[in-house]
């Protein structure tokens, strides 16, 4: 918890607001009660973030107790890290020794893309704590035979889908296939209990996904990230399998900056290149060492009941991920790799317990040596990548790699048992510390965005590259142009200046440009298009009785914001409105357009 909570709540507030369009849109839910039921993206209730409002709900409240700030925003997130290392470390003490579950919060922690997640205000920090508890709620019911508790973890999967949809039902075959096979009871009675668990599961998603669909769309926001308006839509379509397969007729937006990056890249060894492999590849030759050790443990019939359950939970959990991680052909960013660190940790947490405990038997020490090898190519090859960054890590990595790695493999040792232990700890240290110094470049460097990179930037051209250079504050003017960054002193001062009776004070294209401006003047700013400029939002109609009746004070216009977004034929519409029939003035590059005094 020390460790933990060192590295997810130091100066955490170098991060700013983190992603400005959850911080907006937590900022709208402190301030209007539908916003927070909805999770609106402004307090005018325009239209929703383009993901459920579990989170928002969160961070709203947050918000509400301790006022909109940095640290209110940002804290939630670390503490939801700091009980998911301390819910990983309690359910990996049903499978092993302190030490064991010891390491395997460790590894959570030292994981670089977690560095960066809970420190950040996207969805997935919650979405790891609710994956961590249903797991501990899982392991608790096999061993206290309680359909309790089967139900509890059941009802906080239901919940998980209120912070990502589908995304957050990965762990359920896991949890299916792990009780079915070692939950308590006949075989008849566990297949009872899953039938009861999955209709426990649904009842969250589906009493808040009702409220939506039944409340007219008049009485409330657009559905963001949705063609018609729907929130199934948005579940199934941009959310749902439009993710999965990348088809555009699903709701796939698949970019396509860097051919070979998003969606063309989809392989076993997805995660082992440059866009994926520093968040996370790290541990993964431990993982899947301890992937062989838990089957041959099943298969032989050695572990008891609990054990069991436990060991396929992981496997199944790992290899899922593992799979919708390198094969879908959608929107995937990154930071998605998250999802694999609980398992991949408790996994790798497993492989380094079996070589320590069985570390006086020759070829334990053999194996360890080649996993130590193995490690070292995979640090070395994303190293290759980094050629700018501490060239003296590289080489310590590979020194301690292969003095362990001799003195292990080759025996050298012999029977001196400290010699063995300390080459294994030196294997160890070898694994651990390239991540760790990644770990240390996430919480010293400033970052805010939607699509948070760990550790430094890469210095050859990548996605990943691309998407760090946009995150890190200081390197952020190439890109202001485009993405309406950062807010004009001048603008935020006339947006201020608004009358209160109008609900939004100002309008603009793209979310991220509108929360900025949002979070900066305490005002609803409207996001036309919403988050991508994409969705049919406001129609332009609707927008043209918006300024006939005037609730709408001004039109920020970021040039080159059009060309840079993927923006719909409405979205295109409403902003050639706006240029034909109303003044504008420039103000450092941006253009202000006055809507409350139309063109003669």
């Amino acid at each position: 918890m020390a460790i933990s909570g060192s590295v997810y709540f130091w100066n955490i507030t170098v991060n700013g607001w983190g992603n400005p369009y959850y911080a907006a849109a937590a900022q709208a839910g402190s301030m209007d009660w539908a916003a927070l039921l909805f999770g609106s993206a402004d307090a005018g209730n325009g239209l929703t973030v383009d993901k459920p409002p579990l989170h928002l709900w969160v961070l709203a409240l947050s918000v509400k107790v301790f006022g909109l700030s940095s640290w209110s925003v940002l804290a939630p997130q670390a503490l939801m890290g700091m009980a998911t290392v301390f819910l990983v470390y309690r359910s990996a003490l049903f499978w092993g020794s302190t030490r064991q579950a010891f390491v395997a919060g460790v590894l959570v922690v030292f994981t670089p893309v977690t560095s960066m997640m809970f420190r950040f205000n996207n969805p997935d920090a919650l979405l790891l704590l609710l994956w961590a508890l249903a797991a501990f709620l899982l392991i608790k019911s096999a061993e206290r035979s309680s359909a309790r508790h089967l139900y509890l973890a059941a009802f906080v999967l239901g919940l998980a889908f209120l912070c990502k949809q589908f995304q957050s039902w990965i762990l359920v075959p896991a949890v299916a296939a792990a009780f079915l096979a070692f939950g308590f009871g006949n075989l008849a009675s566990r297949l009872q209990r899953l039938m009861v668990a999955a209709v426990v599961m649904i009842l969250p998603a589906a009493a808040w996904i009702t409220v939506v669909e039944l409340t007219p769309a008049s009485a409330r926001p657009w559905i963001g990230g949705s063609v018609s308006n729907s929130f199934l839509e948005l579940t199934f379509g941009y959310n749902g399998f439009g993710r999965l397969t990348g088809q555009a007729g699903l709701g796939a937006t698949n970019p396509k900056d860097f051919e070979g990056v998003v969606g063309y890249d989809a392989s076993f060894l997805r995660l082992l290149t440059i866009n994926y492999a520093p968040e996370v590849a790290w541990f993964l030759p431990v993982a899947f060492v301890g992937a062989v050790i838990v089957v041959t443990g099943l298969f032989r019939s050695k572990l008891s009941r609990l054990q069991s359950l436990i060991s396929l939970l992981l496997l199944v959990w790992f290899a899922t991920t593992f799979a919708v991680l390198s094969f879908m052909t959608g929107d995937i960013h990154p930071y998605y790799t998250c999802m694999l660190a609980i398992p991949m940790s408790c996994l790798s947490a497993h492989a380094i317990e079996t070589f320590w405990v069985n570390r006086t038997r020759t070829s334990f020490r053999r194996g360890a040596a080649l996993l130590t090898l193995l490690c070292l190519l995979v640090t070395s090859g994303i190293l290759t990548w980094f050629q700018e960054w501490q060239p003296w890590a590289g080489f310590t990595t590979k020194s301690m790699a292969l003095a362990a790695a001799a003195i292990l493999g080759l025996s050298l040792g012999g029977y001196r048992p400290r010699t063995t232990a300390l080459a294994h700890v030196l294997a160890v240290a070898s694994i651990l510390l390239v991540p760790f110094l990644f770990v240390v470049e996430s919480v010293t460097t400033p970052q805010q965005g939607s699509f948070p990179i760990s550790g430094p930037v890469p210095s050859i051209e990548s996605w990943h590259r691309r998407d760090a250079e946009q995150l890190r504050l200081n390197e952020k003017s190439k890109y202001s142009e485009a993405r309406g960054e950062p807010v004009v002193p001048q603008i935020a001062s006339r947006i201020e200046g608004v009358p209160p009776n109008a609900t939004w004070a100002a309008a603009t294209t793209g979310s991220q440009n509108a929360a900025l401006y949002q979070l900066a003047t305490g005002r609803a700013v409207m996001s036309i298009g919403g988050f991508s400029t994409g969705d049919v939002y406001p129609s332009l109609n609707d927008f043209q009785l918006y300024v006939a009746n005037k609730k709408i004070g001004y039109y920020i216009h970021q040039p080159g914001i059009l060309d840079w977004a993927a923006a719909s034929p409405n979205t295109r519409a409403v902003v050639s409105w706006i240029e034909a029939n109303f003044p504008s003035e420039e103000l450092d590059g941006v253009r202000l357009f006055d809507l409350t005094r139309p063109l003669e």
